[in-house]
């Protein structure tokens, strides 16, 4: 596969773009002509497909977009292109599964299959979401101490000591550094210090993920870090630098793509093509190891609306049956914590992701908004995850559509934002309040209606 010699090599070298150009002529041409060439089209009905040509059909056309469109680098205005060959190298060489975490908390991270019974991953915490770091910590804990959660991606710190946290200045390393030293600590407390983290959030960016990766407390060879791929198909000098020096180290690269719905890929047919595109990019720009998908609305901005569910179906079945891509869904609710709304949308969004191959990764209540999330929804989540594993993607479809209007799309305009870990958790003792834990017993009680038993 290329070097990271290579890659900076191409960009230097590569073809000269004004970036709107790129985004119209190379990136929203390219993806209406393949939606049109490849019949793909959106079944509100049908939010977990089960045509084998329709996916063999979305596959090709994201990797006809890579070939076609390459990567923008916005420092160099310039695009990295590929070849058929060396896109297919990318393919060939991905890992089916990674050993993460150490000793006893260590887990086989593998590559799901469509309808796979084995038991997925479960990435715990509220990921993407702005902490204070008085808050940070406790919130923290309220995931480490849940046995189901076999991995922690938990946010990041946009407030130190008061003062909010800036791109670029010498809070955001600060906040890196603090960032996993109460990752760290809640792991001790919670007795699994060896857990898998995906972390370094408060790092947008190289500044604060390389303090992330170089501090006392920072992330280890088994622990991973964001390397996001820039909406549409760009990447920059900061992207490059934290894939190029973690991955020197030997540590994981994670691959998150999280294009918008009506944005430059257009609907949701051409958001599936751009994500496949993406991440094929992603494995040779950034040598990634494992993705997230995480399709954005840009009305209600969830994943669990029915444009992000048939997204994150049809991405996941696409390369799941096409690569070893190791791929993680995202679990990103409007509802928070302390609601029973938010209860529907982890249903509806992590059998989508289970039945069709990827691991679950959240809960990330309020869009991540606010940091009104605990560990609790995430059990569920994780509950519902190792329930699911039985079904056909029909019985799913079906499951998903009857949650789905529980909560959208009313519930969905003005969503239960739900309340902050000190008023959901007796934050001495860790755990949850009565009245949560009453709501999160009879989401137990409803969903074991439609089959989901959890124990």
């Amino acid at each position: 596969m290329l070097s990271f010699i290579d890659i900076i090599k191409r960009a230097e070298e590569g073809p000269k773009v004004d970036e709107k150009e790129f985004d119209l002529k190379w990136v929203y041409n390219n993806v209406k002509e393949l939606v049109k060439e490849y019949d793909i089209k959106y079944n509100p009905e049908e939010l977990i497909v089960t045509s084998e040509d329709f996916i063999n059909n979305v596959f090709e056309a994201g990797f006809q977009l890579a070939l076609r469109t390459g990567i923008y680098v916005v420092e160099y205005r310039s695009v990295i292109k590929f070849s058929e060959e060396e896109i297919k190298e990318g393919i060939k060489t991905a890992r089916a599964q990674l050993v993460v975490g150490e000793g006893a908390d260590s887990r086989i991270l593998y590559s799901r299959k469509i309808e796979d019974q084995r038991a997925p991953f479960i990435m715990g915490g509220h990921a993407g979401a702005p902490y204070p770091d008085d808050l940070y910590f406790v919130s923290a804990l309220s995931y480490m101490q849940e046995p189901i959660i076999d991995g922690i991606n938990h946010g990041g710190i946009a407030v130190v000591n008061g003062l909010d946290v800036r791109t670029r200045s010498p809070l955001e390393a600060l906040a890196a550094i603090k960032e996993l030293m109460y990752l760290r600590e809640a792991a001790r407390i919670a007795g699994r210090p060896g857990i898998h983290l995906l972390a370094a959030e408060s790092g947008v960016t190289a500044i604060g993920d390389l303090a992330a990766i170089n501090s006392e407390y920072g992330l280890r060879k088994t622990d991973a870090h964001l390397v996001p791929v820039l909406n549409e198909m760009k990447t920059d000098w900061d992207r490059l630098i934290k894939a190029i020096v973690f991955k020197i180290r030997g540590g994981i690269n994670c691959s998150l793509v999280d294009p918008v719905i009506g944005g430059f890929f257009g609907g949701p047919a051409g958001v599936a093509i751009g994500f496949i595109a993406s991440f094929l990019l992603s494995r040779l720009v950034y040598q990634a190891d494992y993705y997230i998908i995480h399709p954005i609305h840009n009305k209600w901005v969830s994943t669990s609306v029915p444009e992000g569910l048939w997204v994150l179906s049809t991405v996941g079945q696409a390369m799941s049956k096409h690569t070893n891509f190791i791929l993680m869904g995202d679990v990103w609710t409007s509802n928070g914590a302390g609601s029973q709304e938010i209860f529907w949308e982890i249903v509806a969004n992590t059998i989508t992701n289970v039945v069709t191959g990827s691991h679950p990764l959240g809960v990330s209540a309020t869009n991540g908004k606010y940091p009104h999330a605990s560990g609790l929804e995430t059990r569920f989540m994780g509950e519902v995850a190792h329930a699911s594993i039985k079904l056909s993607r029909r019985e799913a479809n079906e499951i998903v559509k009857i949650f789905l209007k529980k909560y959208h799309p009313e519930k969905t305009e003005k969503p239960n934002i739900g309340k902050p870990i000190y008023e959901l958790y007796d934050v001495k003792t860790m755990r949850p309040r009565d009245w949560w834990l009453n709501i999160y017993k009879q989401a137990v009680k409803e969903v074991a209606e439609y089959g989901i038993k959890i124990a």
